[in-house]
């Protein structure tokens, strides 16, 4: 492609580069994200069996069938319970800005400055240190559930410069959702 022509909108390549990577973004935050976020919460994507747990014996549509479908933030809360125990994205990346070092098996290993760190965000969201001796189970009532909530890449509404671009769109379309087919399954 040439920069400047008419047909891309006389846009120059950085330019185009970044309307290519908002277009993976939102759809990895439009999509994938909520699409994998509704098979959980529909019972589609079974919870983890975490080792020594029964969370992978939980049936999340038995808690589904009992929530208050006229209170939204009942519905916010039951998604970001499903949420909690199986992440839709279930990992983010940083990369390092410096040269850094980590003890691994009580040795010390370095890494240079720009090394892409992968970071399991699940793992925030079973931390028995935050969620206490009931952190395997489901209870989409729990205290500071949605404020310490991990699933859109940050801590409730805290970040740290990184939180999904489309949590809101994806957060205010999964409540709808859920709302429209737990009506409809109730009438079935």
């Amino acid at each position: 492609m040439n920069e400047h022509e008419p047909k891309y909108k006389s846009m120059t390549k950085t330019e185009i580069a970044g309307v290519m990577v908002m277009v993976s973004i939102m759809s990895l935050a439009g999509m994938v994200g909520p699409t994998t976020w509704a098979r959980i919460a529909l019972g589609k994507k079974k919870l983890p069996p975490y080792e020594g747990q029964t969370t992978g014996d939980i049936d999340v549509t038995d808690v589904w069938d009992t929530i208050d479908l006229n209170d939204r933030d009942e519905v916010k809360k039951y998604l970001h319970e499903c949420g909690r125990l199986r992440h839709p994205v279930s990992n983010t990346h940083t990369v390092a800005q410096e040269d850094f070092m980590v003890e691994m098996k009580n040795k010390s290993v370095s890494f240079p400055k720009g090394t892409i760190i992968y970071i399991p965000m699940q793992l925030a969201s079973i931390d028995e240190s935050v969620y206490g001796d009931t952190t395997f189970a489901f209870n989409h009532k729990r205290k500071n559930l949605c404020p310490f909530s991990t699933i859109f890449h940050s801590v409730g509404e805290s970040t740290n410069g990184r939180i999904c671009p489309g949590r809101h769109v994806a957060e205010n379309m999964m409540i709808d959702v859920m709302i429209a087919l737990g009506r409809a399954r109730r009438e079935k």
